[in-house]
C-alpha cells in the first residue's frame, strides 16, 4: 500500500553556528499556510483541522558533518528518513559541508539536499559532481528570507513525498498487473474480486493524479507540458506569471523552444533531447513581450513514442531574476567599497604632494613684494592648490557619503567660470551659449559640488554631440514649485527654486533607457569612454541639497537636464581671511611625519612662527627622543597615517610619558579618527592636510589661549 502523507516532514539542518540553527528553528517550526496545504494533499478528513496540521516540519539540528551523517543513518535504520537536508557548505572540522552531503547522499539517495552558503565562490559543477544527482540538489545563498526558506522546504518535502508515492504506486501497479495476468486463467467466480481490485487501483490512480495536479498547479516553479510542436498544452500559474501572462490559459501555445540556451550551442531543444543530452537546471536570460528581461533556470524531459520520436516535452522554469539582481547589487557594493578604499589612498598621497606645493608657496608668498608678478603667480599656485584640495575632499565625500560645506553663494559667477574652463576642452564644432534669466541666483550649496554638477552635465552633453557638433546651452532661471508639483518630486518642498538647465542638440536618449541613466555604473558609452558614475554623482549631490533633477529627451532631438535647487535668503559669505597670528616664541615642538618633505615644511612654518623644532620621519624614533627627555618638548605635531606607529598611538604614548603635553593631529580625511579616540589619546586639535601655515598658526593660538 502507498504510504499516506506524513503528518510531519523530517528536515535535517547542519550548520556550525548556533545562531543559524536557531534561525532555522524559528522559521521552520511555525504554523504556516503550507501546513494546511499538506493536510489537504494527504487527503485528511474528519476532525482536527488546523490543530492537526499545526506542525508540518520535524526539525533535527546538527553542528558537524559526522553528527549529521550519524543522524541520517539512525533515521534510515528506524525507517523514518529525512525528507530534506539543509547543509552549510563551510563547516568547521575535518569534513566540510560538501563531504557531509556526499556521504549523506550515499546513505540516502532519495533525500533532497540544499547546500547553503554566504559566499559566491562555490563551484556548482563540483557540487553537482560530488552530490549527484543535480535534480535532487539545490543551492541557497545567505542571507535568505524566511518565507523563501519555508516555501523551499515545503516544496522539496512535497516533491520528496510525491516521489515516494510515485515509487509505491509503480510497485502496486506492477504487482496488480502480474496478479491480473495470473488470475486470467482462473475460474469465473474470481472475476468479481478481480474487478473490485481493479476499481480500487483506478481509485488510487485517480487520487494520485489529483494530488499530482494540485502539486503541478500550486508549485512555485513554472511547470509545463508541450505537444510535438513545442508549444505549451498545459502549465501552472507560476509558468504564466514568469512569462508575463495573467492566467495559465493565456500562456497556452507559448513556444518553449523560443527560449534560447547557450548550452545548446544552436541545437534545437527537441534535437538536444533526442541526442540524449541531460538538460537539468540550465540557466538563461529571456526578454518577455512586455520588454522585461528575466533570468531563468530550466529543466526538460522528452517523452518518446514507440518509434523513439519525442512527441512531448515536460519540464519547469524557475525565475531567478531577484537573485541575479541581488548578486548585481553585491557586485556594485563591492565596487563602491573598492572606490572608497582607493579614494582614501589617493587622499593620503595627493594631500602630501599638495602639502609640499601649498606649504612652500605660502612661505615664499610671505616674502614676495605686493603687486609684483611673483606675488600674482604665487597666489595662482595657492588658488590652484586649494582647488585640488577641494577636489580630493569631493572624492572622499562621494566615497563615504560625507556631509557638504554648504554656504550661500551666487550661481551665475560659478556657471560662467565653469563654462570658461570647459571651452578649451570641448570640440570647436560645439557652440556654448549661456542664458541668464534671473537676478536672484543665491542658493545654499557646496561650491565644489555645484561645480561638479555643471562639469558632469556639460561633459555628458558634449559627448552626445561629439560626432556632429551642435549647441550646448546652459540656462539659469527662476522656478516656483507649488504643493501639487512638490508631490511629484520626492524630497522637494514647495517654494522658490533656482533652475539650472543644460541642453544639448545631440542624439537624445532612448525611452527605455531614461529611467536608468541615474543608476550607478550604468552607461551607454563604449569601454574606456566613461564609468557610468557622472549622472549618479549629479543625482546624489542634488538630492543632498534638497533639490531634484529632471530629464527631457527625444531620440534625434537632443536632451535637457533641469536641476532645481532651493533658494536662500541669507547673504553670500565671502571666505574670511584668518587674522594674523602672533608667534608664540620660545616653545619646542616635536614634529613627526613619514614624508621628509612635509617634515621640512613643518619645520619652516613653525620656526617662522618663533618655535624651535625637532623633526622626525620615523614615529618610533620620535618616541625614543621624547622618552629620553619628556620635559624637553612643549608640543607634539604628528601625522595620523604612518607606518609602524599611527599618530593616535604616538600621541597616547607621548601623553603617558608627559601628562598634559599638547598634541595636534594631522590627517588627510576626517573620518580616519573619531572625537572619542582623539580625546583618549590626548589630542587637543585636528588639522586637515594639506597643512596650511595660517591654519597651523590659528591652532597654536587656540592652544596658547587654553
Amino acid at each position: 500500500m502507498p504510504q499516506a502523507i506524513p503528518h510531519t516532514y523530517r528536515i535535517l539542518a547542519v550548520d556550525d553556528e548556533e545562531a543559524i540553527l536557531g534561525l532555522y528553528r524559528d522559521i521552520l517550526c511555525l504554523e504556516t499556510e503550507g501546513a494546511r496545504l499538506l493536510e489537504a494533499l494527504g487527503g485528511g478528513e474528519g476532525g482536527g483541522g488546523q490543530d492537526q496540521a499545526a506542525h508540518v516540519f520535524d526539525l533535527s539540528l546538527c553542528t558537524g558533518a559526522e553528527e549529521a551523517v550519524d543522524t541520517v543513518r539512525r533515521a534510515l535504520d528506524e525507517s523514518d528518513p529525512f525528507s530534506v537536508a539543509l547543509i552549510d557548505v563551510r563547516l568547521r572540522g575535518t569534513q566540510d559541508g560538501i563531504e557531509a552531503a556526499a556521504r549523506i547522499r550515499a546513505l540516502d539517495p532519495g533525500i533532497e539536499i540544499v547546500m547553503v552558503t554566504g559566499f559566491a565562490d562555490v563551484s556548482l559543477a563540483e557540487l553537482n559532481r560530488r552530490v549527484a544527482p543535480p535534480e535532487k540538489l539545490l543551492y541557497l545563498q545567505k542571507p535568505f528570507k524566511p518565507q523563501e526558506l519555508r516555501q523551499l522546504a515545503l516544496s522539496l518535502c512535497t516533491k520528496w513525498h510525491a516521489e515516494r508515492q510515485y515509487q509505491d504506486l509503480n510497485t502496486i501497479l506492477w504487482e496488480t498487473v502480474e496478479e491480473r495476468t495470473a488470475e486470467l486463467g482462473r475460474a469465473n467466480e474470481q472475476l468479481k474480486q478481480e474487478l473490485a481490485e481493479r476499481v480500487q487501483v483506478l481509485e488510487r490512480l485517480k487520487r494520485s493524479e489529483e494530488r499530482y495536479r494540485l502539486l503541478f498547479d500550486e508549485d512555485i516553479t513554472g511547470n509545463f507540458v508541450t505537444g510535438a510542436d513545442g508549444r505549451v498544452v498545459a502549465c501552472n500559474e507560476a509558468f504564466a506569471i514568469i512569462f508575463g501572462y495573467k492566467t495559465p490559459d493565456e500562456a497556452l501555445g507559448f513556444a518553449v523552444q523560443d527560449v534560447q540556451f547557450d548550452v545548446l550551442d544552436g541545437v534545437s531543444l527537441f534535437d538536444a533531447l533526442a541526442q540524449g543530452r541531460t538538460l537539468r537546471n540550465i540557466e538563461t536570460a529571456y526578454r518577455r513581450e512586455d520588454g522585461e528581461r528575466i533570468w531563468l533556470i530550466a529543466s526538460f524531459n522528452g517523452v518518446e513514442d514507440e518509434d523513439g520520436v519525442i512527441v512531448e516535452i515536460r519540464g519547469y522554469f524557475y525565475d531567478i531574476t531577484e537573485r541575479k539582481k541581488l548578486e548585481e547589487q553585491l557586485r556594485l557594493a563591492q565596487k563602491m567599497e573598492a572606490l572608497g578604499t582607493l579614494a582614501g589612498g589617493i587622499a593620503h598621497d595627493f594631500n602630501n604632494i599638495l602639502g609640499v606645493i601649498l606649504g612652500y608657496a605660502e612661505i615664499v608668498l610671505e616674502d614676495a613684494q605686493q603687486g609684483t608678478s611673483l606675488e600674482r603667480r604665487l597666489h595662482a599656485i595657492v588658488t590652484a592648490g586649494q582647488r585640488a584640495r577641494d577636489l580630493v575632499q569631493q572624492i572622499l565625500n562621494f566615497s563615504r557619503q560625507g556631509g557638504q560645506e554648504k554656504k550661500p553663494l551666487h550661481v551665475v559667477p560659478l556657471v560662467k567660470e565653469a563654462l570658461k574652463l570647459l571651452r578649451s576642452s570641448l570640440s570647436a564644432n560645439i557652440e556654448i551659449r549661456q542664458r541668464i534669466e534671473t537676478e536672484d541666483d543665491l542658493v545654499a550649496a557646496d561650491p565644489t559640488q555645484l561645480h561638479q554638477i555643471l562639469l558632469n552635465l556639460c561633459t555628458n552633453a558634449a559627448h552626445a554631440m561629439r560626432e556632429g557638433g551642435g549647441l550646448l546651452e546652459v540656462t539659469v532661471a527662476d522656478e516656483s514649485v507649488d504643493a501639487d508639483m512638490a508631490r511629484t518630486m520626492p524630497g522637494v518642498r514647495p517654494g522658490a527654486y533656482l533652475r539650472l538647465s543644460v541642453r544639448d542638440s545631440g542624439h537624445g536618449i532612448a525611452p527605455d533607457l531614461v529611467d536608468r541613466i541615474f543608476d550607478p555604473f550604468f552607461t551607454t558609452k563604449r569601454p574606456g569612454e566613461g564609468t557610468g558614475m557622472g549622472l549618479a554623482v549629479v543625482h546624489g549631490i542634488v538630492r543632498s541639497h534638497e533639490g531634484t533633477v529632471k530629464v527631457e529627451s527625444e531620440p534625434g532631438e537632443g536632451t535637457v537636464f533641469h536641476v532645481l535647487l532651493p533658494k536662500t535668503d541669507r547673504a553670500a559669505e565671502a571666505e574670511a581671511e584668518l587674522p594674523p597670528v602672533s608667534p608664540q616664541a620660545g616653545g619646542r615642538v616635536l614634529f613627526v611625519d613619514d614624508e621628509p618633505a612635509l617634515v621640512e615644511i613643518g619645520r619652516e612654518m613653525l620656526e617662522s612662527l618663533g618655535y624651535e623644532v625637532e623633526g622626525h620621519v620615523d614615529a618610533p624614533e620620535a618616541l625614543r627622543s621624547l622618552t629620553a627627555d619628556p620635559g624637553r618638548f612643549d608640543l607634539l605635531v604628528t601625522d595620523q597615517n604612518m607606518p609602524r606607529l599611527t599618530g593616535l598611538e604616538l600621541a597616547e604614548r607621548a601623553t603617558k610619558l608627559r601628562p598634559g603635553l599638547p598634541v595636534i593631529l594631522c590627517t588627510g580625511f576626517s573620518d580616519a579618527v573619531s572625537p572619542e579616540s582623539m580625546r583618549a589619546a590626548g589630542v587637543r586639535d585636528l588639522l586637515m592636510k594639506p597643512l596650511l601655515k595660517r591654519r597651523l598658526a590659528e591652532s597654536l593660538n587656540k592652544l596658547a589661549e587654553g
